[in-house]
């Protein structure tokens, strides 16, 4: 049964196996614990180059076919071939495979070549018989009424009575490289020419890349005989054809045409036989390549693993982390195994127990796994460590809420993320681009983003900018003059909250109640909507940051007590505590008593409510004085005490943090060197003392959690791949553990002390910094949904409000006016406005909150799972057909 800490919040237990394997049945093992996908191989051969592997050679072999397949997978796309999708029940292996694959790609390559070159003949024949085609007059300079490509006349070459004969060249040329050939023509010639040009009725067929081209006959006339080799380079140069024309013979000219036209003839037969066998061959190709494609990727992952195992003789042994609950899983499949691959002696796992830190595996769902990336970007858990993607389902879409809170806004969000929920199945058979895939791997995320940011617009009562109500009887009232007040406000609010001279404040209403949910939409429509929200919603900021500030000091605790790290608890975990929670902790809890303090009994007594940047500000400069009647609780005096005493405590434990702890690491470091090396039953020399013996005991009795305690030394030390035990030279045996190559390390361990005073110096800075620091952050709460509301409110009011007042009737404005809202609702509240939230809904998770606890220099566990490796049919499918 797995362990219950074990999951989401903390990394599955892992464990080290060593399996043996019959060489025979090696292959097959291997197979059949890529379709269980719970292993993790060990390379056991990182010594040995990768071109002196054993299965190299068979790597290459899998490439080659790689390369083949990729070969055909263009030809199918031009061909627009679909492809089967069905695995046969017995897939081939590579050795009958690669000799099929190379006598169809043999075949393949000789009826494309013999296809390209009956193509660009049939081109060459299709183009003199447009040349052939064209009237007399084209040649002889007539203008005539078939559609012209282009004229250049030049001065004076075909005047009258100029001395010589006329020479010209005729041929074909594609339409976009024809003023090209023009101009350079006209340079070459030094304007001597005159060149005309008419465009082919029908397309050709490019015979390499299968488009259709574009292409014009043209005749060029000039004069002096050096020019012709110039305007033939320049025709072999744009790949220009020239075909011969004899003006003066036109009886010749109609034998050509009658000879081209039969050429024509003979090659379209040829070519369409040449079709069909080429088809049948691409359907052949069609039929298999899928099942081709998951065999070569299969046997080249598989021969990659086996590339990491070590032989022996017969015997193949390989050494790879899996979960603990998974290891029936594992034995089945090499059982399994050995049924198929018949061997004589059966395959078996062992359990190993090493020091070695395991990799850390969370097992995730489609939910929850949009949630944990963001947290495995920061960096993935130690093992065992808490998981702050537990917590991030929930808080992170809360506090994209609070900044991002409109009821219309995120209904937006949300029923997009439900139209990429609901078109989950089809857009996963379909290759996406970059952007588009990230964002639909946010889906879920998207989901619960845009829920809360509802939740927090109704708490807001805010839709688009408008304000909602739903009925519920006032609270306040906003009294015009001091007659009104008095007819309408509670009498004890009229004095706290009555008229003054310049403007007018709020007061209760006779009968009134509080609003049923959220902020009273009375709010909305007073000079004081702006004030009263602004310090609404930043004492709402600074209180949800410290109450995640202290979760992450929470989350601290339950790493130490699972690793028995007694030392961090009382010298880091409580110091920190106090200094947070007597400082910006005792910060709140002036919020609150301020926001439950019945102010109308308290301004009856002359006692006014004092401002809380005030009071902090004297807190901490005037060492917790509090001035005469601004006191928030019991008087000045006690309040004055209270605060003193806060304050010291929260200095004296910034020495805490700062000095026992380094003073321990050197105490046990001290304590280490003390220990004797003797004999062991082994022959060799091993460590007896306290610290191995603790190391014993702490695995009968509390397993690897306080074994890790014990040989890691303390959870916030830096990793080790093995124990921080003194190393010591053996003789030939030795214990798991104790590194046998290094005699010295006792004498680099007083070196490394220094680095945990240094250490422990900027840890101490960056926390007490860092309290000030990320509560101040924590101000980008109230600054983006304050931001937020506004822009909405503007854009509602001058983008479509005032333009639908001025409408004179016909509704042209009224349309503008919403054109425009709409696009700037789209273009800057839902697109720009939600990335910077989210943005700093990320920050605040990865510095504010995780750096409380969270380590972060933790491996992934990235088993050998075939289901990851294949290719995903549909999307195969839509590569092959290219709808990408």
């Amino acid at each position: 049964m797995p362990s219950p800490i074990s999951g989401l919040w903390r990394s599955e237990d892992m464990v080290l196996m060593q399996l043996h394997m019959q060489r025979e049945a090696a292959h097959d093992t291997i197979l059949s614990l890529g379709h269980s996908g719970l292993v993790e191989f060990k390379d056991l051969n990182t010594d040995v180059s990768a071109f002196q592997r054993l299965f190299t050679n068979d790597v290459r072999r899998c490439e080659e076919t790689e390369r083949r397949l990729r070969y055909f997978e263009d030809q199918l796309r031009r061909s627009r071939m679909p492809i089967n999708l069905e695995v046969p029940v017995q897939n081939e292996n590579l050795d009958t495979l690669e000799p099929r694959l190379e006598s169809l790609e043999q075949e393949l390559r000789e009826l494309n070549g013999k296809y390209e070159q009956l193509l660009d003949q049939q081109n060459s024949s299709l183009e003199f018989k447009a040349v052939l085609e064209q009237p007399p007059g084209f040649f002889r300079g007539d203008t005539g009424e078939q559609q012209q490509l282009g004229v250049r006349e030049t001065t004076g070459l075909l005047e009258t009575g100029r001395s010589g004969a006329l020479r010209y060249i005729c041929g074909v040329i594609e339409q976009d490289k024809y003023n090209l050939f023009d101009r350079l023509v006209y340079r070459a010639t030094r304007g001597n020419m005159f060149i005309r040009a008419t465009p082919c009725e029908t397309p050709f067929e490019d015979p390499f890349t299968g488009k259709q081209q574009e292409k014009a006959v043209f005749v060029v006339f000039f004069s002096a005989q050096r020019v012709y080799d110039k305007i033939v380079k320049l025709c072999e140069s744009l790949q220009a054809s020239t075909y011969p024309y004899n003006i003066d013979n036109p009886r010749e000219v109609q034998q050509m045409q009658s000879k081209v036209n039969d050429t024509i003839t003979n090659l379209e037969r040829t070519i369409t036989a040449t079709k069909a066998v080429r088809a049948e061959l691409h359907n052949n190709i069609a039929r298999n390549i899928y099942a081709w494609k998951r065999t070569v990727m299969t046997e080249k992952s598989c021969f990659n693993i086996l590339n990491q195992l070590s032989y022996k003789g017969s015997t193949v042994v390989g050494e790879c982390w899996a979960p603990k609950d998974g290891i029936d899983t594992i034995r089945q499949a090499l059982t399994e195994a050995d049924r198929a691959s018949k061997a004589q002696v059966r395959s078996f796992l062992e359990v190993i127990d090493t020091d070695a830190i395991p990799p850390t595996y969370f097992r995730t769902n489609k939910y929850t796994e949009g949630f944990q990336d963001i947290v495995d970007s920061y960096g993935m858990a130690r093992y065992k460590e808490v998981n702050p993607g537990v917590l991030t389902v929930v808080s992170f879409p809360f506090l994209f809420g609070v900044m991002y809170g409109d009821v219309g806004h995120g209904i937006f969000i949300t029923l997009f993320a439900l139209a990429l929920i609901f078109a989950e199945a089809k857009l996963q058979a379909q290759k996406l681009n970059e952007i588009f895939e990230m964002i639909f791997g946010g889906r879920y995320l998207l989901l619960g983003m845009g829920i809360f940011a509802i939740w927090m617009g109704f708490l807001y009562n805010d839709m688009f900018g408008l304000v909602l109500n739903f009925g519920s009887a006032p609270y306040w009232y906003f009294p015009t003059d001091a007659q009104d007040a008095m007819a309408k406000c509670d009498d004890g609010y009229v004095r706290w909250h009555g008229v003054t001279a310049d403007h007018t404040q709020a007061c209760k209403l006779k009968g009134g109640s509080v609003y049923g949910f959220g902020i009273d939409p009375m709010w909305a429509d007073t000079e004081g909507k702006l004030t009263f929200l602004n310090g609404l919603k930043m004492k709402m900021a600074v209180i949800l940051g410290v109450m995640q500030m202290m979760v992450g000091e929470v989350l601290q605790l339950f790493n130490h007590v699972y690793f028995f790290d007694w030392k961090h608890i009382l010298f880091q975990f409580v110091p920190e505590v106090i200094f947070l929670m007597f400082t910006f902790g005792y910060m709140d809890l002036l919020i609150l008593i301020k926001w439950t303090t019945n102010w109308t009994a308290e301004m009856a007594n002359n006692h006014t409510p004092p401002l809380i940047l005030d009071t902090m500000t004297k807190f901490f400069l005037g060492v917790g004085a509090v001035e005469e009647g601004q006191y928030l609780y019991a008087n000045e005096k006690t309040q004055q005490t209270v605060q003193m005493i806060l304050l010291f405590t929260a200095v004296l434990s910034i020495p805490v943090i700062l000095v026992p702890i380094p003073l321990a690491e050197f105490w046990s470091r001290k304590n280490r060197r003390n220990f004797e090396p003797i004999r062991g039953p082994r022959d060799g020399i091993v460590l007896l003392g306290d610290y191995q013996e603790r190391q014993r005991q702490a695995r009968q009795r509390k397993g690897f959690a306080a074994a890790c305690a014990a040989c890691y030394g303390t959870f916030d030390d830096e990793p080790k791949h093995k124990t921080g035990l003194p190393r010591y030279q053996t003789d030939g045996g030795g214990l798991p553990g104790i590194d046998q190559e290094d005699p010295n390390a006792l004498e680099e361990e007083d070196t490394d002390f220094s680095e945990v005073v240094i250490k422990q110096i900027i840890h101490t800075i960056e926390y007490v910094l860092g309290c000030v620091s990320n509560t101040a952050s924590y101000l980008r709460l109230w600054a983006l949904s304050l931001a937020h509301a506004e822009l909405s409110e503007v854009f509602l009011k001058y983008a479509w409000f005032r333009p639908l007042f001025v409408d004179p009737g016909i509704g042209i404005v009224a349309w503008g006016g919403w054109s425009a809202w709409f696009a700037f609702t789209l273009g800057v509240l839902l697109l720009m406005e939600s990335l910077s939230a989210f943005l700093h809904a990320l920050r605040l998770h990865w510095v504010e909150f995780q750096n409380k606890f969270y380590h972060g220099d933790g491996r992934k566990f990235t088993p050998y799972a075939l289901r990851e490796i294949l290719p995903n049919p549909m999307q195969m499918k839509a590569l092959v057909s290219g709808e990408e």
